[in-house]
């Protein structure tokens, strides 16, 4: 993942990590906050994910994951992740706010649905994903 990532961070080219994407070592996951309807203001649904990602223990995962978060207009909060291995459980054992969300897999065959899902969330077209307007992108990596 380290290799793609820094690819990535450089021409945001997705098509090379389906070159590198192996299922059987790496899992994608989608992110939904489960508090949105308590977010108040556009600010602090940012510092939720701020503090979220920037939790001392986050450092521990690292090179082992990528983020790419998402708040949008409407005071929500979503997340696709990429993983080596099958399971978000190195994030779940380091930060105790992953209780606040919930992880959804995608695949973990690359099909086109996957695909679309995957690009849809990190290159979003027009500021948008699923209709949301996006206020603020964060990347975890």
């Amino acid at each position: 993942i380290q290799a793609w990532k820094e690819n990535f961070a450089g021409t945001q080219d997705i098509n090379t990590f389906w070159d590198i994407y192996d299922p059987n070592t790496t899992s994608i996951w989608t992110m939904v906050y489960d508090e949105s309807d308590s977010n108040e203001t556009l600010h602090d649904t940012i510092a939720i994910v701020s503090d979220f990602i920037h939790q001392p223990t986050m450092k521990q995962i690292q090179t082992d994951c990528f983020a790419i978060i998402h708040t949008f207009d409407t005071l929500e909060i979503e997340g696709l992740w990429i993983f080596n291995g099958p399971t978000p459980e190195g994030l779940f054992g380091i930060n105790e706010d992953t209780s606040w969300y919930t992880f959804h897999q995608l695949g973990p065959d690359a099909t086109d649905l996957v695909k679309a899902a995957v690009i849809d969330r990190m290159i979003p077209t027009d500021g948008k994903v699923d209709g949301k307007v996006i206020k603020d992108t964060k990347v975890f990596s």
